[in-house]
């Protein structure tokens, strides 16, 4: 794979990750999605049970974060995959601690 496609891939990559962050993440201070915006605006339920239930667009988020992922990991040599999934693994967790406590 040449040296413009890899920086092509990794581009696309963290975009996806942003772009499935902005639409699964919800701000716990103002209770606001941007997916459920979003999915409102397309006349489609952001959850399965009115206001409560399974949240889709955290889902749908979560499938274009590991796309993101994915993507990134088929560009990289194997040492940095490695620093690369223990980074992602505690960003998580420090995402998940962080709003969940806010």
């Amino acid at each position: 794979m040449s040296k413009s496609k890899k920086l092509t891939n990794r581009i696309i990559a963290v975009l996806l990750i942003v772009l499935g962050l902005i639409l699964g993440g919800t701000w716990n201070s103002t209770k606001y999605c941007i997916g459920d915006k979003i999915f409102i605006a397309l006349g489609i339920s952001p959850w399965s049970n009115g206001s409560s239930g399974t949240h889709y667009p955290a889902i749908i988020g979560s499938f274009v974060i590991l796309a993101g992922i994915s993507i990134l990991n088929l560009t990289l040599q194997k040492k940095t995959r490695l620093w690369i999934w223990t980074a992602v693994i505690l960003c998580f967790i420090l995402f998940k601690l962080f709003f969940t406590y806010m």
